[in-house]
């Protein structure tokens, strides 16, 4: 607005300090500090991109230069914050809930790998080393806007957020909750374990159809993916019987090692989640029968910033990201602020 200004700035020196800055210490800033919203604009582009290109988008944006490190320092700091602001949260007990919330939840949760290093000089070789990250999900059936929460905590610690983000996505007594899942067991224990009587858990049709898939070329030689798709539209239907039936027919032999038995996986994968198979029941309420909600949190939550060709994180640092996102996409960043 005005252009460079320069300020000459006379240091003196006594016995006490090693040197006196009047001017600084008069206007109430300090050499190298960084205000409230600058912070929160470094912050804002270093949870978004790379540090160094969020330096560069700083210049771009506002005129003057700050080096990566600034930017690094900054955001890990604010995550830091951010991370400590989530945890109080999570302190909260959740299962304390209104008579009447919202009538459907749909509740999703899966893990993701990140990659890590061990802290070091970085001339020096660190092991990589790939952690899971788990992320939770709830929305309401009305709403678009889903609830995130994620760890690499235990499972246990998972399903403690993801019943903190089903309190805050408008979970009450009087709600059904709609768990989808990939058939994961810790996903679905914690489903029961965290919402109770009021889940139904059902197996995303996308993964049910990966084993349906594989089966199929044993199943039908020559149209395959025709007798995955009859499959499919059978679970649909509600007919799980007659897509067992299926399977059952083409059998491998006991003999046959577990690596090489694709009908036998899927007959075995699809009898011991029979009760997580009311597709029918679903698509009469209008809830999903994919697992799209948590599939779309993994890349725009996490993924974005924590994967990527060649990164690493420090564990502590990709844990402290994460939770900044999460606050993020939780729609409580003017509030962190404020």
């Amino acid at each position: 607005m005005f252009g460079q200004i320069t300020v000459s700035d006379r240091v003196w020196r006594n016995a006490a300090q090693s040197y006196v800055r009047p001017l600084p210490e008069r206007l109430g800033v300090a050499p190298r500090g960084r205000s409230r919203r600058l912070q929160r604009v470094l912050s804002d582009f270093g949870s978004e991109q790379s540090f160094g290109r969020a330096a560069r988008s700083v210049r771009e944006h506002y005129g003057f230069e700050l080096g990566p490190s600034a930017v690094r320092q900054t955001t890990l700091e604010q995550a830091q914050r951010a991370r400590e602001t989530l945890e109080a949260q999570y302190q909260e007990p959740f299962r304390a809930l209104p008579a009447v919330g919202a009538a459907h939840l749909i509740a999703e949760a899966d893990g993701t790998m990140i990659c890590t290093v061990e802290a070091g000089r970085r001339q020096d070789p660190r092991p990589r080393q790939w952690q899971e990250m788990r992320l939770v999900a709830v929305r309401d059936k009305e709403a678009s806007q889903a609830v995130y929460g994620a760890t690499f905590g235990s499972v246990a610690e998972a399903g403690r957020r993801w019943g903190h983000c089903a309190r805050q996505a408008g979970w009450g007594l009087n709600s059904q909750i709609h768990a989808v899942g990939d058939g994961a067991s810790w996903v679905r224990l914690q489903s029961r374990e965290v919402f109770g009587s009021q889940v139904r858990f059902l197996c995303d049709l996308y993964h049910v159809g990966e084993y349906l898939g594989a089966a199929a070329p044993h199943c039908r030689p020559l149209r395959p993916e025709s007798w995955r798709e009859t499959q499919q539209q059978r679970l649909q239907r509600g007919a799980v019987g007659a897509v067992l039936g299926a399977l059952r027919a083409h059998l491998e032999p006991e003999t046959t090692p577990e690596q090489d038995a694709p009908v036998r996986q899927a007959h075995r994968y699809l009898n011991n989640r029979r009760d997580s198979l009311d597709y029918p029941r679903a698509l009469a309420l209008g809830l999903p029968i994919g697992s799209g909600m948590i599939e779309s949190g993994h890349r725009h939550v996490l993924q974005a910033r924590l994967k990527g060709a060649g990164r690493a994180w420090l564990h502590d640092h990709a844990d402290r990201i994460a939770h900044l996102r999460v606050l993020r996409a939780n729609n409580q960043w003017a509030a962190f602020w404020n």
